[in-house]
């Protein structure tokens, strides 16, 4: 069976206010914009995935919820982790291989240039991701801990 990896980057956040942890940072109104239009687009596919993983700042979190508005998200489903807020594209990559395989499907929604650089690490292309983008990749492995590099894109939303 095939093992899925979309990757979603945040939608345009706002600038760091005074006094503001950048943790803390909201979307912008394009932002929020950014978010149904894109999530609108997937809402009718088969791109739903098993399993979010999704870091738990605050513009990434508003991302998901605007993004699924469209659907009901099982909170089973969302997982929301502090590790994947400013993460390494290897922490990334082994948290990916970490996963179960009975999930076929993950969604992981992230910041730059994390999520940037796996984009780039999974595919065959120099990827940089802009605000809001969602890639997929598919694999032709059983477990996730044989994800590498060139998997076949099967989606690209900017």
């Amino acid at each position: 069976m095939a093992k899925i990896i979309f990757l979603l980057r945040h939608a345009q956040s706002a600038g760091k206010q005074s006094g503001q942890r950048d943790y803390d940072r909201l979307l912008t109104p394009q932002g929020e914009v950014e978010a149904r239009t894109n999530g609108k687009k997937i809402s009718d596919g088969n791109y739903f995935p098993d399993l979010i993983l999704c870091s738990g700042a605050a513009r990434t979190r508003k991302t998901l919820e605007l993004f699924y508005e469209f659907k009901q998200l099982l909170n089973e489903k969302i997982q929301f982790r502090e590790d994947l807020y400013d993460a390494a594209m290897t922490h990334l990559l082994d948290i990916i291989q970490g996963l179960p395989d009975d999930v076929n499907k993950v969604m992981l929604i992230g910041h730059n240039p994390g999520i940037s650089l796996l984009a780039s690490d999974l595919s065959t292309r120099i990827v940089d991701m802009s605000t809001c983008q969602l890639v997929g990749y598919e694999f032709q492995v059983d477990s996730w801990l044989d994800i590498d590099s060139c998997g076949k894109e099967i989606l690209n939303i900017k």
